[in-house]
């Protein structure tokens, strides 16, 4: 997909060519990269029982024509991973921001979302969070945290808050 436009579509091999200007062994390499990125997290996550379902990896083009990747990757904004035992009795358990997303659905905020994209209107600003979905975010990054390295999280206050150190 792209992050040229306001809305990520899927790109043809062709689109991709035409708007990274990269050739098509170029793109190729691209797809191996991303592979191996996703073989490695999955290398990784096992052992802490986890499976890497999808994910997005961002990648921009430097000065000289070489494809990097640019944003971070293997967390819960940009991946979904599930919990292996469970699926392996049959059942999905998530590890990602989709209930997020079908909160906004459920609420009628994508449709507005949808309208204004496609009428070329202004976005309409995002309504925060119910706080029991706020709570919920918190559990799921922490979980994701822990169950991706493996460590507990600590949380650390900001620098200048009540009792807090430097994070």
């Amino acid at each position: 997909t792209t992050k040229l436009e306001p809305v990520d579509r899927l790109l043809t091999d062709a689109e991709a060519r035409e708007i990274s200007g990269l050739d098509a062994p170029a793109i190729t390499a691209l797809k191996e990269t991303i592979l191996k990125i996703d073989e490695a997290m999955q290398r990784e996550i096992a052992p802490r029982g986890l499976l890497h379902v999808d994910g997005k990896k961002e990648f921009g083009v430097n000065h000289d024509g070489v494809a990097m990747v640019v944003d971070t990757f293997g967390t819960a904004d940009e991946d979904r991973f599930w919990d292996k035992d469970a699926y392996d009795r049959g059942r999905q358990v998530d590890f990602s921001k989709e209930f997020v997303r079908q909160h906004y659905r459920q609420t009628g905020y994508y449709d507005t979302l949808q309208h204004a994209r496609e009428s070329g209107q202004p976005e309409p600003p995002i309504p925060p969070l119910p706080p029991l979905l706020v709570d919920e975010v918190s559990r799921l990054y922490t979980t994701v945290f822990e169950r991706l390295t493996g460590s507990a999280f600590q949380p650390t206050r900001p620098a200048g808050a009540a009792g807090g150190q430097p994070a």
